[in-house]
This record gives structure tokens, sequence and C-alpha cells, in this order.
């Protein structure tokens, strides 16, 4: 390969000379790894891409296989001029002409993000038929109600399964479906190689859901959002593989999943009972309840998740009550870090009660109380931490982090139990003003009274803290 070497300016400068440079090797792009350049091409627009099969053989092998075919119209129809229909028309001829040139390629990814009308029914089902025949792993169908509201009731899109024979469904390893409703046929036995699925606003039956997801033994990630069962859903054959669950808006009365090396699970909706005790190794989870009563989420969660190591737990509008003479063997034995975050529009003076949940982590090492209630703002009603009796200790608690302390005599008392109970604390902050720029103040324009809150913090601290204990206040 031959190179052009300049020497340096000056007197007696040579003139650049062409010397061949035999101590470098030539490295063209077909040279290159074929994971390498399928994810070079994936990266082409597709015109671009059909170029490719001219530079050399190799990179007509490349051409034959291609790693994703994307048709997104969502994002194209937001900048369109034209109607609705109009615009889905030309997609549908768009996206008919480029599937056509890659009839008989093997099509790693295929991709569909549209706006669901009766009239893409038929074209859908033919793009599920090249999908088929293209050897696809990864199916993404990701439609679109226009109006969610005017739609959600209506027919979706119902998935031909008995398109799929026996060797694309045990292909498929990425699925993503929305708007989608499932009904499968008998025989049909899941898919048995699926390593990730996401399913959205899915109308399908408990029973055939659960006979899908039973059937689906090499899952490892799975989010289940909006989907409305008004059932439960009981997952009890053993899904080990698993490692990710996500259940987000949905319907439910109760959950039961046996996975027994889950790691990570997030939930977000109405307050139903959890069951995860199967998940011996489960990292953290984040759950999210709106308006329940906090005795009795706290003792579904003792039973439900007893293994959770890391737990985040999202209450809006909680019903605090004072109700310390249930009594229960089971402990969080396993958990170390714990984040409450509570919005608080009423029972602001029974916030000490939290502490029937904090008796049940006998080992927990990090504790984060995070509020949000302009009502708290120096709230002086409530009990007093004498009245609750004796308690266990937090002898591994080592730091306390509190946001959105507005000085209310329900936050002083929690925190001073806590810090009386932790022998081993190491440091404790406070902050003011956290949370506080989101909520809604109703008391003039003069704002809350930060300052005076720090001064109750600062104040009740600096006599309970034993020496040696880090303190911040802000």
């Amino acid at each position: 390969m031959k190179d052009l070497v300049g020497q340096k300016s000056g007197a007696g400068n040579i003139a650049a000379q062409p010397i061949h440079d035999t101590s470098r090797l030539s490295v063209k792009f077909e040279d290159l790894p074929l994971d390498v350049l399928y994810t070079i091409v994936s990266k082409l627009p597709p015109k671009e891409f059909a170029r490719t099969s001219v530079l050399s053989s190799k990179w007509r092998c490349v051409s034959s296989v291609c790693p994703r075919l994307t048709f997104d119209d969502v994002e194209e129809c937001k900048c369109s001029r034209g109607g609705l229909h109009q615009h889905t028309m030309a997609f549908i001829h768009e996206t008919n002409a480029i599937l056509q040139k890659h009839r008989g390629k093997v099509v790693e990814t295929l991709e569909v993000r549209v706006y669901f009308a009766d009239s893409l029914v038929r074209h859908l089902n033919n793009w599920v038929d090249f999908a088929v025949a293209s050897q696809t792993k990864n199916l993404n169908l990701n439609l679109k109600p226009e109006w969610l509201w005017r739609n959600i009731n209506n027919d979706r899109y119902v998935l031909p399964l008995e398109q799929f024979d026996n060797g694309s469904i045990s292909r498929l390893q990425h699925m993503q479906l929305c708007f989608v409703s499932l009904k499968p046929p008998s025989q049909f036995k899941g898919f048995p190689n699926l390593r990730k699925l996401h399913i959205s606003l899915l109308h399908v039956s408990r029973k055939d859901l659960e006979h899908m997801l039973s059937h689906c033994r090499s899952l490892v990630w799975l989010h289940i959002e909006g989907c409305h069962l008004y059932d439960n859903l009981i997952l009890d054959s053993p899904l080990s593989n698993l490692l990710y669950l996500r259940i987000e808006c949905c319907i439910l009365t109760r959950l039961k999943f046996h996975a027994m090396n889950l790691a990570t699970f997030q939930y977000e909706g109405d307050f139903i009972p959890i069951d995860l005790s199967h998940s011996l190794k489960l990292h953290s989870a984040n759950i999210q309840f709106t308006k329940v009563d906090f005795q009795h989420v706290v003792l579904s969660l003792l039973s439900g998740l007893p293994n959770v190591q890391n737990l985040t737990f999202h209450m809006w509008w909680p019903h605090l009550e004072k109700q310390w003479l249930w009594e229960t063997s089971l402990k969080l034995s396993c958990l170390r870090n714990l984040q409450l975050l509570l919005i608080l529009p009423a029972h602001v003076e029974n916030v000490l009660y939290l502490v029937s949940f904090l008796r049940a982590t006998p080992f927990i090492e990090n504790l984060e109380f995070h509020f949000s209630s302009y009502t708290l703002w120096l709230a002086d009603g409530g009990p007093r931490r004498q009245d609750i009796g004796q308690c266990n200790k937090y002898n591994y608690l080592k730091n306390i982090c509190v946001t959105g302390f507005k000085g209310a005599r329900g936050q002083v008392e929690l925190i001073l139990h806590v810090v009386e109970n932790a022998p081993a604390l190491e440091a404790i902050s406070v902050n003011t003003k956290q949370l506080a720029s989101k909520e809604f103040w109703p008391y003039g324009k003069n704002g809350p009274p930060f300052e005076q809150a720090k001064r109750i913090a600062t104040t009740a601290l600096g006599v309970a803290l034993p020496k040696g204990v880090k303190l911040c206040v802000i």
C-alpha cells in the first residue's frame, strides 16, 4: 500500500515522495467479522444498504442477511401536513416496496410502529408473514391507537399465531406487542426461546396469558403494561431464567410469579397482593401503590417479598393508622436499603406510625424518607415516640436521609425514634427544600418556612445525636 510521507519544512527539505510501507497490513471492510459488518449496514438507509451488494462477494453475503428493518410511521406522521389516512396509505406503500426488495433474505429484526386502523389488518398480516419467512428473531409490532380513550375498548389487531410454524416460533427471541389481541389456538405452546417480551395494551384472557407465559421458559426480561385482566395473574410454573419483571398500570387482583432467580421487580398501580416468595435472589424492588392502607400493605410485603435486598416503596395517599397490636414473626431479613416515598395530603399527624414497617427490617443499613405534602409544614398534632413502647434496635443502620422535612412533629418524632435506636449510626442528612418546589403552596407569596424547619431539625438532632455522627441540615 502506498503512502505519502511529508518531510519537515525548512532548508534542504525533500519533497514528499511515494514510498512502499511494507510494515503495515492492508485491512479492507470485507475482512471485518460478519457481526461487525451487520452492525455497519444496519445503520445505512435502505437505498445505501442495497448498494453494498456491488462491493464484493462478502458484502453480497452481508446484504442477504439484514440485521434490522424499522418502519416508524408515528414519528413521521407528527411531521406530516396531510391527513392521517393519506399518510398511512403512503406508509403502507413504502413499507411494502421495501419488504418486497428483501424477500428471500434473512431479516433478524422487524419493527413496525404505526397508528392502528382496520384498513391495516391485511397488510399487518402480510408483514407478519414476511417475518416468518425471513426467519426473524426480534419482532416489534408497536401499534398506536389514534385516540386512546376512543379506542381502548375497540378491537385490536389479532396476532395471526396460526401463521407461525414451529421453526418461526422457536426462532423468536425478542418480541414487543402493543394494542394487539392474543387468541392462541388450542395447540399453541408458547415461545420456547423467547428471552425478552414487552406487552402493552394487550387484549387477552387470564387463562391464555398464563398459558403463554408459563411456556416461555427462556424468558429473561418481561414487561407487562396497561393490560386489564380484572383477574389474578398466577404463574406457578417455574420461570427459572427470569431476571427482570415489570408490571405497570395493569388492572389485576393478585400477582404471583414462581421466578427463583428474579433480580429486579417493578410494580406501579393499585394495591394488590404480590407473591414473589420463591424469588430467593431478589436484589431490588420498586413498588408504587395508590390509596393504600399502610398496615395492610406492610403485612402483604412481608409475606410476598421476604428476600428483597433493596426496596423503594412509593405510596400515594396512604392511610396511616395506629395499630401497634398487630403481631407477626415475618421479617424482611435480607433488606439492607430502604427508600420510603410518601405523598400525604391527609393523616400527616400519623407519620410516626411508619415505625411499624421499620420493626420488620432488623438488618437495614441505609434508610431514606422522602415526604411530599404542604399540609406537613409545622404540623403539631400526632403521637410522641414514648407512646409506641419498646422497639427493637436498628443495630446495622449507618445512614439516614430525609427530604421534604417540614418541621412537623410526626417527622421529628420519627427521626428521633430511629436515631435513638441506631447505635451504629454514622451520618444523617435532612433536606427541607427538596421536592417542595413541586408542591402546591396556598399560603401567600412568601413561600414555605424553610428556615424555621431547618432550626427545628438542627435543635432536635443536635441534642439527640451521639458524638461522632455527621449531621447535615439544608
